[in-house]
C-alpha cells in the first residue's frame, strides 16, 4: 500500500505537466475558433491610423497630432506618438503593439483607452477617444482600417463607439 500511495504522489506533478503541455499544444494548433497563443504573438493596443485634418473642407498643414494609449495602471508607460499633417492634411500613426508574453494565456478582459488630440494655432481638439477591448488588429472599427477625416469645425460627437471630431471613412 505504501508503494502505491507514494507512486501516485510522484506521478501527480507529471500528470499536471502533461495536461498543461496538452493544453498548450491544443491552443497552438490554430483550430477553428481557437486563436494561436504562441509566445511571439503581438498585442495591438492601437491599430495603424491614417487620416486627414481639414478646416472648412481645406487641408490643415502644420498642426500637431498626439496619439496616446493607456493600458495599465501607469499612464506614462507608453510614450505619446506625434505626427504632423503634410500639405494635403494627411497624417499617419503606426500601430502601437506590445509582446504578448503570457497575457494571451491568462483569461482577462483587455481595456485600452485610446486618444488622439490635434493642436493647431493654440487650440486643442479631441479628435478620437475610444475604449478598445480587444488585442486584435483593426478591432476599433470591426475589422475595417482606421481611416479618419478630422474636420476642425465639427463639434465632437459619438460615431459608433468612438467619440471626437474625426469620422471614420
Amino acid at each position: 500500500m505504501r508503494g502505491v500511495a507514494r507512486r501516485g504522489r510522484r506521478s501527480s506533478p507529471r500528470r499536471l505537466a502533461a495536461v498543461l503541455v496538452a493544453l498548450a499544444v491544443f491552443w497552438s494548433l490554430g483550430l477553428p475558433g481557437v486563436r494561436a497563443m504562441g509566445s511571439f504573438d503581438r498585442l495591438v493596443l492601437f491599430s495603424e491610423v491614417h487620416g486627414t485634418v481639414l478646416r472648412d473642407g481645406q487641408p490643415v498643414a502644420g498642426a500637431e497630432l498626439v496619439q496616446k494609449v493607456i493600458w495599465s495602471d501607469d499612464p506614462g508607460e507608453i510614450p505619446p506618438q506625434r505626427a504632423t499633417p503634410d500639405a494635403t492634411g494627411a497624417f499617419r500613426f503606426p500601430a502601437i503593439e506590445r509582446g504578448a508574453g503570457l497575457r494571451r494565456m491568462i483569461p482577462a478582459q483587455p481595456m485600452m483607452l485610446q486618444t488622439i488630440t490635434i493642436h493647431v494655432e493654440g487650440q486643442h481638439y479631441l479628435a478620437w477617444r475610444y475604449g478598445k477591448d480587444s488585442y486584435d488588429n483593426r478591432s476599433e472599427l470591426g475589422g475595417r482600417p482606421l481611416n479618419l477625416v478630422c474636420e476642425l469645425t465639427r463639434a465632437p460627437e459619438h460615431e459608433g463607439k468612438h467619440y471626437g471630431i474625426c469620422k471614420a471613412v
